[in-house]
């Protein structure tokens, strides 16, 4: 009789758990989720900008593809409102207008070019004279 009671409770101890990680900011949030909410989000952004049902799987298989390879992971790459439990946006979503392509702009101002980051070249100008 105790084991019967003791498996409902843990039932309602795993349920309630659901419940609460449901209500997690982005990055809490496990791969199922993300990739159904990235969905939802496709839907909904697709019907708001009047796309083709091919243009929105396109996009969907993006977000899938940007998930995977962990671009993303970061609470800035998306805004998610925890209470409603929908992906607001996608900062840093663009379109191609040309190509039709979609691709994630780099946001962090804090990033340096590598070519900044490297020593200028050094002409020889004093050599040339002197082969002169």
């Amino acid at each position: 009789m105790s084991l019967q009671v003791d498996h409902e409770e843990f039932e309602k101890i795993l349920e309630k758990e659901q419940q609460k990680n449901k209500g997690d900011v982005w990055i809490k949030l496990d791969r199922r989720t993300r990739k159904s909410k990235l969905q939802e989000y496709a839907d909904r952004y697709g019907k708001e900008q009047n796309m083709i049902s091919k243009e929105i799987i396109q996009l969907k298989n993006f977000l899938f593809g940007c998930l995977d390879k962990n671009k993303l992971n970061k609470s800035k790459d998306v805004v998610y409102n925890k209470e409603e439990r929908i992906i607001l946006s996608i900062p840093a979503l663009h379109l191609n207008p040309v190509t039709k392509n979609y691709t994630l702009k780099i946001m962090d101002t804090k990033r340096v070019s590598t070519l900044k980051s490297l020593t200028p070249k050094h002409h020889d100008t004093v050599a040339k004279e002197k082969i002169e």
